[in-house]
């Protein structure tokens, strides 16, 4: 008897399905910027290592043939940390990593609730910086259709991370029970069920009064799903945990070997001190981030499923606790995070433990150039910029393009900085025109153009201010009109420094730091700052700016040569530096601060020696 035909559609494998999942996924490759090379440790001067000029300028050489980021080299291999959405990134990693990553660990936001909040140090004391609507809105987009945007996200960057990762290569995953049965199933569907190795329970920590009062069983775990890409060929190293010296087997002998083997649950309590993986809150890893894991726990990892010089990649980054360990183990690293607090909390943690050089990256202009495109905003880019800043658009002259009461706005190209010539070609409209207040806003900026935009604006009789146009922007769509308010156009700060030449000795000291605008401030800040000096969190300098041996004219990498910032332990900024120079001559002098609030200022000045 012939079978009846099934009109339902074929299901040829098992897999999880929600509304709207699509399995293809967006194949992007944008070029990456380097905005900041690190080259060495807290407090460590260049000229220190250097018994030459020869030798120093034989340095400047080989730094700048290692930017050229021949991956495949480990002697020209520099650590990466990436500003910007994971996606955009991973995809565009892919030409030069496709099968290169050994490890994988990932802690995503894994619920609705999670909490963003982070210690922010203010001089000698520390506050608790709660998010705005706009700092989360993209983890809160990744809930805006329920559960199934959630998997949406996670499935298309899974796919991504598969193919980075190497084929001996392993995957973690951490999370927690309200997603954790729903990403195992996607990734039994990208990697495949016959590669999933274990669902480790990492026993969170001692509970509080706030958990024992639930009115339940009490939780106090996250799970951490371990994949491999290929169960066949995978790199783990067993770990023991040692018996303790006095320990001994029944009939009284001592037992040989290393000791316990390390099971699947893993105990993070006082309850058990062989097996404790506790983050302490004394501790001087802790940075302040509220969803920060312990490097004890990210050691376990690396050292079962990878080896030394093998290549670790992080793509929720947060406070960089996996490059950090992946340091002090020998690993190589790559980090990303989209938030601006998490990359400069990372960059201080990673000098902090005298990491070895590394690169500050992001997607820059070439990422805004795509969202201009992709979301339709190219062709009413400026009208949109000046709808969210609150004017309006005119269309009567060249280089002004809004009005905002008794000011006009000048808005600088959406992949590319403001420079001196854009601002003086707006100041010469303003002059012939008789307008007497301007406004420029810029995603980015010509080093060291802070001060001098100052005095065109004096010199043309125009009062000038310059505006930031805020990353956030880039997370906008249409449909967002209500969070627009949430939208902040900060005034770009003022910075004085003063600069003292003893023969080829230079010093640099802050002198002072202005925020235009302290009532944006919130109120527990305010109250908090004492002095100036309380608005900066990290200063750098760059000693040889755009002078770097191999560099072009073009070239405004800034490469962080001294540095001092605040932590926990030494909240005290120290407000000078100094660097001796090997040869006679004149030298650009860049320094960057970075503000509470994680915004850059730079200041340009020469020096001659």
């Amino acid at each position: 008897m012939e079978k009846k035909k099934d009109s339902a559609l074929k299901v040829t494998k098992t897999e999880l399905v929600w509304p709207g999942k699509r399995t293809e996924v967006e194949r992007v490759e944008l070029p990456f910027q380097t905005i900041e090379i690190l080259n060495l440790p807290r407090g460590q001067r260049q000229e220190s290592i250097f018994d030459t000029p020869t030798q120093q300028e034989s340095f400047v050489r080989e730094k700048n043939k290692q930017q050229t980021l021949k991956t495949q080299v480990n002697n020209e291999w520099k650590n990466r940390l990436i500003w910007g959405d994971n996606f955009l990134v991973m995809n565009s990693l892919l030409k030069d990593f496709a099968g290169k990553i050994n490890l994988i660990y990932i802690d995503p936001p894994f619920a609705t609730g999670a909490d963003f909040s982070f210690e922010v140090q203010i001089g000698d004391r520390e506050i608790t910086k709660e998010p705005s609507a706009m700092e989360v809105k993209a983890y809160r987009d990744t809930w805006g259709k329920g559960l199934q945007s959630y998997l949406q996200m996670m499935y298309i960057r899974l796919v991504l991370m598969k193919e980075l990762l190497a084929d001996g290569g392993s995957m973690y995953v951490h999370l927690d029970a309200t997603v954790g049965h729903y990403v195992k199933a996607i990734i039994d569907e990208v990697l495949g069920s016959e590669n999933f190795q274990r669902e480790i329970i990492w026993r969170i920590g001692w509970i509080s009064g706030y958990k024992s009062a639930a009115k339940n069983w009490i939780r106090n775990h996250d799970s951490i799903l371990f994949y491999v890409k290929n169960k066949d060929n995978f790199v783990f190293n067993k770990e023991y945990i040692p018996y303790p010296q006095n320990y001994r087997r029944r009939d009284g002998s001592k037992p040989e070997g290393a000791g316990y083997p390390i099971e699947d649950v893993w105990n993070a309590s006082k309850l058990d001190k062989m097996d404790s993986i506790q983050i302490k809150s004394f501790s001087r890893e802790k940075t302040g981030y509220a969803t920060q894991k312990n490097e004890n726990l990210l050691q376990r990892i690396l050292k079962a499923s990878s080896n030394e010089g093998d290549l670790v990649g992080d793509f929720f980054c947060g406070s960089g606790t996996t490059g950090a360990v992946a340091e002090k183990l020998g690993r190589r690293w790559i980090m990303c995070d989209l938030g601006r607090f998490a990359i400069h909390t990372t960059r201080k943690r990673l000098i902090d433990i005298g990491a070895k050089p590394f690169l500050v990256q992001n997607l820059g202009k070439y990422e805004r150039h795509r969202w201009a495109i992709q979301t339709g905003k190219y062709g009413d880019y400026l009208k949109f910029i000046l709808d969210l800043y609150g004017s309006e658009q005119v269309s009567d002259y060249k280089h002004l393009h809004g009005k905002k009461g008794n000011k006009f706005v000048h808005i600088g190209a959406v992949d590319a900085p403001v420079t001196l010539t854009e601002i003086q070609d707006a100041l010469n409209e303003c002059k012939e025109n008789n307008i007497k207040e301007l406004d420029v806003l810029g995603w980015e900026w010509e080093m060291g153009l802070h001060d001098l935009v100052k005095e065109e604006g004096e010199r043309a009789g125009v009062k000038l201010a310059t505006f930031q146009i805020p990353r956030e922007v880039l997370e906008l769509s249409i449909r967002d009109r209500d969070l627009k308010n949430e939208i902040t156009f900060y005034e770009l700060a003022y910075l004085n420094v003063e600069t003292k030449v003893e023969g080829t000795k230079v010093t640099v000291e802050l002198k002072d730091f202005i925020i235009p605008n302290p009532e944006l401030l919130p109120e527990e800040v305010r109250d908090k700052v004492k002095d100036w000096s309380n608005f900066i969190d990290y200063w750098a300098v760059d000693w040889m700016f755009n002078q770097h041996e191999e560099e072009t004219e073009e070239d405004d990498t800034f490469h962080n040569m001294n540095q001092r910032y605040r932590t926990r332990k030494e909240p005290k900024l120290e407000l000078s530096m100094d660097y001796e120079y090997k040869k006679v001559g004149r030298y650009n002098v860049l320094v960057k601060v970075i503000d509470i609030f994680g915004n850059d200022t730079t200041k340009l000045v020469e020096v001659k020696v």
